[in-house]
């Protein structure tokens, strides 16, 4: 009987969607952090979100469909900046930016800099009622040769 619930809740948990309000609809694929099995005496639970890789000068843009339009009409989540780089087998901090922005429908919604290591960036904007889509365009500021990692951290729309 333990099995049938654990497996039931385990299924419920890898397949729930990670990100309410948005599909992803074209561009840039991310990878979606999904929420996995949790025990709180093991640390703190890894969020939900979407998360993409950008390399040095590079750009990503992606288009998400927003879902429940009537619903759902405010961003919700934060940006978090990741990088690091391998120098004689040890990993380094590197100090990497990137600029982002929001779109609905082409519409300018939300934007920034943030910068890795820094606070994480609380997303904040109202899409126009009638907007379908959105867009998230992200480039790197700078030039340095680490990996960069963008998160949207329970990244939807409430």
């Amino acid at each position: 009987m333990v099995l049938v619930i654990s497996g039931v809740l385990a299924y419920f948990t890898v397949s729930s969607d990670p990100t309410e309000g948005l599909d992803y609809a074209s561009g840039d694929a991310p990878e979606e952090m999904r929420q996995s099995i949790c025990f709180s005496d093991s640390g703190p639970c890894p969020p939900t979100g979407f998360k993409w890789s950008i390399p040095a000068s590079g750009v990503i843009q992606t288009r998400f469909e927003r879902e429940d339009i009537d619903d759902r009409t405010e961003f919700r989540g934060w940006f978090r900046l990741e990088a690091a780089e391998f120098i004689q087998e040890e990993v380094r901090d590197c100090s990497t930016a990137v600029d982002w922005s929001l779109l609905a429908d082409d519409k300018p919604i939300a934007h920034g800099t943030i910068t890795a290591g820094s606070k994480d960036q609380e997303v904040t904007g109202t899409p126009p009622h009638e907007a379908r889509f959105i867009q998230l365009t992200a480039q790197r500021t700078d030039s340095l040769a680490c990996r960069s990692t963008l998160q949207w951290i329970y990244a939807g729309l409430d």
